[in-house]
């Protein structure tokens, strides 16, 4: 299960909605399956035309042709099933990934583990809790990740990032 997006608003009377997009991949096309979590319950919406207003996706759900009938779901996330790492490229990386990995420095000493990944407009911060307890901000590039594994991220941490 994958976080996707948000339905934020309606959109006319007509059964569109505006939805904020929370993934780095193509998850909206036309004929795409996703769902909503209502109350423990999956409510899945098939996606039959989507168009873009500034940044946020005008989406229109197969079978919701009123505002009444979509404006119950008016602020709940979306979510997909659908696997996507064919589309990942080296070093690219699915969220679900690195939260909750720990993170050490250079010389393997544990500096606190991921807890969020915030997407800003030069790329990707991780949100590291500290072993101290306090949160920190580590730009996801080069020059401070030195390695990603399996279990864990190796950071080059300078002086004040930490």
């Amino acid at each position: 299960m994958y976080k996707i997006g948000k339905i934020t608003n309606t959109h006319g009377i007509k059964g569109e909605v505006k939805i904020f997009n929370m993934s780095d991949f193509n998850r909206f096309s036309v004929g795409k399956e996703i769902y909503v979590l209502q109350k423990g319950e999956k409510i899945y919406f098939t996606i039959e035309r989507i168009r873009t207003q500034k940044n946020i996706l005008i989406i229109k759900f197969k079978g919701y042709d009123d505002i009444n009938l979509i404006e119950a779901y008016k602020g709940l996330e979306l979510y997909s099933d659908d696997l996507v790492t064919d589309e990942l490229e080296e070093d690219d990386y699915h969220y679900s990934d690195l939260i909750d990995l720990d993170v050490f420095d250079l010389n393997h000493q544990k500096l606190g583990t991921v807890k969020s990944i915030i997407p800003v407009p030069q790329g990707h911060l991780l949100e590291i809790l500290t072993i101290e307890g306090k949160k920190a901000l580590v730009p996801f590039n080069q020059a401070f990740i030195e390695d990603v594994l399996k279990d864990s991220i190796i950071i080059k941490p300078i002086e004040g990032l930490l």
